[in-house]
């Protein structure tokens, strides 16, 4: 299935209009509960990657890879995290070229606090959308992403 083309702006809504600005009503509403905590959202989306890993931690590289930020926004973020405690960079024991980001005591403690202002936000935005839609509007969004992923990793070329 291929879209139909527009000749321009006017022709028509965009989804990634729509995808950028919602993007961006997220961070501003999640923004006052976060900095309660002593996160920025760009913190908060790091710390959701550690929180997502069974270990708790993950290579620096590939926790900034998940970012999907350049490596010095990625690095200043994590430099942040780790002042503000939440976080803290160690030698990988295998390979003293990379560093290992681990969530500290107090990044571990947090998580439930991060986890329901996420949780809040999104219950607001899927009541008025229902289940299904919701569903599969995860689906879609999951969908472009990966393939964006795959792109930028070159398997799309």
């Amino acid at each position: 299935m291929t879209m139909p083309k527009r000749e321009g702006f006017a022709e028509g809504p965009h989804v990634l209009g729509a995808v950028t600005l919602l993007a961006r009503l997220v961070q501003d509403a999640l923004t006052p509960r976060l900095t309660e905590l002593g996160l920025s959202f760009a913190e908060a989306v790091a710390m959701v990657r550690l929180w997502q890993s069974p270990t708790g931690s993950l290579p620096q590289s590939v926790l900034i890879e998940k970012l999907a930020v350049s490596r010095a926004s990625g690095s200043l973020v994590l430099s942040d995290l780790e002042q503000k405690g939440f976080v803290r960079r160690l030698m990988d024991p295998g390979d003293a070229r990379r560093q290992i980001v681990e969530l500290t005591p107090r990044g571990t403690e947090i998580e439930s606090d991060v986890h329901d202002a996420f949780e809040d936000l999104e219950e607001r935005l899927f009541h008025p959308i229902g289940s299904d839609s919701w569903k599969t509007t995860h689906r879609s969004l999951r969908a472009a992403i990966e393939a964006l992923v795959a792109e930028r990793n070159g398997a799309g070329s």
